[in-house]
């Protein structure tokens, strides 16, 4: 009966501790591209071990994404489905929709040219986020959440084929685009009003799939970023969390090597690197009583 007693103690303790942390700000910070370039990966591995990352998201069509083993115990680790950048994880000869004749994935542009002419073949998009995924997995890593390089899941094909294939492999989270700040100048633009409708109706499908989502977004990414902008923004942030999960998304890197592979988003990455190891933003996370968390604790 003491036995008993205590235990139910004990639960009745856990439960009110469990309750108290939900009240505070939850903060995930994942850092996007892992596999992209050996600095990238080299930033994010220096940003987890000071404790400024929570998650990364792994592009495992790149050579380089076998690194993560590193990690995998020390942050959140998921998947960056990926169909603009390198080669595909499939062989070409299986998603011949999806590769040039160099056998190397399309720019978004293309891409999505390709898309609405209906050239994308469902099957080969399936094939080939199902590869990626299964890298993952062959590593000795189980995705604790999915989202995509260049945002391709917010398009209805592709994110219907992602939703699909995480499901099967038991993927529990998914990244999805509540603002932490709406910015109403969207709705004087037709198509900007359009997406701001709908990307709260993918949303509510992803969770209707059973797919756990932060209740809002926000990131560090910003065309032509400095320093002194990005610590102001981060400042702003942590200064105004909102309440529930936040999902704040990064993009650190050093630009050494073959930056190609980083597209137009080079020497913002290490300004980004910069600010994120800066004693400024350790100040901000920890005067904001923020808990940090992964997506696998949502």
């Amino acid at each position: 009966m003491l036995k008993a007693d205590r235990a139910n103690k004990i639960k009745s303790f856990v439960s009110r501790e469990d309750s108290a942390s939900k009240k505070y700000p939850r903060v995930i910070i994942n850092a996007d591209d892992f596999g992209i370039t050996d600095g990238v990966n080299k930033a994010i591995s220096e940003l987890a071990c000071a404790g400024r990352l929570t998650s990364t998201s792994v592009m495992s069509n790149m050579p380089l994404c076998e690194e993560i083993a590193k990690l995998k115990d020390r942050i959140g680790v998921g998947i960056h489905l990926n169909l603009t950048t390198g080669r595909p994880a499939a062989k070409v000869s299986a998603v011949p929709s999806l590769a040039n004749e160099a056998g190397e994935f399309f720019d978004l542009s293309t891409l999505l040219k390709r898309m609405r002419s209906g050239q994308i073949v469902q099957k080969d998009v399936e094939s080939e986020f199902s590869a990626q995924i299964k890298r993952l997995i062959d590593m000795g890593i189980q995705p604790d959440h999915v989202n995509s390089h260049t945002s391709v899941l917010k398009y209805p094909l592709f994110m219907k084929i992602a939703k699909r294939v995480s499901a099967g492999y038991g993927i529990p989270a998914v990244r999805t685009f509540t603002p932490r700040k709406f910015d109403y100048m969207r709705l004087l633009s037709p198509k900007r009003a359009i997406i701001s409708l709908y990307l709260p109706y993918q949303k509510f499908k992803w969770k209707q799939g059973g797919f756990n989502v932060s209740d809002r977004k926000d990131s560090l990414l910003q065309f032509g970023l400095k320093y002194s902008a990005a610590i102001s923004y981060l400042k702003d942030v942590f200064t105004h969390l909102p309440e529930g999960v936040l999902e704040f998304v990064v993009h650190p890197g050093y630009c050494e090597g073959d930056s190609a592979p980083l597209g137009g988003y080079v020497d913002e990455r290490e300004v980004e690197l910069q600010a994120l190891m800066s004693s400024e933003f350790k100040s901000f996370i920890e005067h904001s009583e923020a808990r940090l968390i992964r997506f696998c604790d949502i």
